[in-house]
């Protein structure tokens, strides 16, 4: 009974509270010297921004830029000490000149259709002394001599060809140990290529932290780059006020600076998917900053002014209809940690 009791009571406040729950896209309605506008929380983000990573693994030998300082695209960070990768490569130069000669004596000791042709010929003079021979026109010496040559070559012919399949095993393991010396060396050659760090983005340094003689890994993130002369500021909109927003359109936005800082935009772009970590899209507006005065991550109020139909409708549609939205919306305060938006 109890039970029961507690359920309906919760049914029964949910009932009464709903009609005075706003929806998000009434809350994002104001009314402003009597005219219907739509202010939208927003939080600002660099034009460009990029990471500040270590190319190789390895020793820094020398820092060119410190933190603050402004950089442009491919501007020379940091540099690596050389020496190590030097020494590697003509390590690995020497075993490949090691392996070459091998291959070249092999090359050059092969015998093949040279020989054979030798052989040939020792076969005719042979027959030819042997028929010389039986005609008494020719010594035995004579017959000794060819046939000893004959029968030497034949011998060496066979040494050969027993011997060959051996050989051709051990030219195929110099030849794949070639290979492998000839890719680490193209390795260490990419690795020599990447021994400058370069800025990737025009901005200044932040969070650097790159010292001389310091190791590092490839890939290590040793600072960030990040262009605050042009700015982005996002705004949170609800889904249902999409029909009002519209690319090209100006927009007021107000700055949570000391003091406040108010700047007009044009909306720039509006992503109508609705981002999952704060139920809202996400328009987009660029705007200048040559005094650095509005840092990333400041919050600000983006204010939409609609036309006069535009006005009527949403009067209407939020205002005077009857069918007011009556849900919670779970996902309404964006205060939060504005790092949690994702970036279109």
């Amino acid at each position: 009974m109890r039970g029961f009791t507690l359920a309906a009571v919760v049914t029964a406040t949910a009932i009464l509270l709903s009609g005075c729950v706003k929806s998000a896209e009434e809350k994002q309605i104001k009314e402003v010297n009597n005219e219907t506008v739509l202010r939208l929380e927003g939080f600002v983000r660099p034009i460009d921004e990029a990471k500040v990573l270590t190319t190789n693994e390895g020793e820094i030998l020398q820092v060119l830029k410190r933190n603050g300082d402004r950089v442009q695209k491919g501007d020379v960070i940091a540099v690596y000490d050389k020496e190590p990768i030097l020494i590697e490569i003509e390590k690995v130069r020497a075993k490949i000149r090691a392996k070459e000669r091998s291959l070249g004596y092999f090359k050059k000791s092969g015998g093949g259709p040279e020989n054979e042709a030798v052989i040939d010929n020792a076969k005719l003079q042979l027959q030819k002394i042997a028929q010389l021979y039986h005609m008494g026109a020719a010594s035995k010496i004579e017959f000794d001599n060819a046939e000893d040559r004959y029968l030497t070559l034949l011998v060496s012919e066979e040494e050969r060809r027993t011997t060959e399949l051996e050989r051709n095993k051990v030219q195929a393991v110099d030849r794949g140990m070639l290979e492998e010396y000839y890719g680490e060396l193209a390795q260490l050659k990419h690795k020599l290529e990447r021994t400058n760090i370069l800025a990737a983005t025009d901005g200044f340094l932040t969070n650097f932290k790159l010292q001389p003689g310091q190791r590092v890994s490839g890939n290590d993130e040793m600072g960030q780059i990040v262009n605050i002369e042009r700015i982005v500021v996002y705004g949170a909109l609800a889904a249902g006020l999409y029909q009002y927003v519209k690319e090209g359109q100006k927009v007021k936005i107000s700055f949570m600076t000391m003091p406040q800082i108010q700047r007009v935009g044009i909306v720039d772009r509006i992503v109508p998917v609705v981002d999952p970590q704060i139920g809202r899209m996400i328009i987009q507006i660029p705007l200048k900053n040559p005094d650095y005065a509005i840092q990333p991550s400041t919050k600000a109020l983006i204010e939409v002014t609609l036309n006069k139909a535009d006005q009527g409708k949403v009067r209407k549609t939020y205002y005077e209809s009857d069918k007011r939205s009556k849900y919670i919306d779970d996902k309404s305060n964006i205060e939060g940690d504005y790092s949690k938006y994702q970036k279109y």
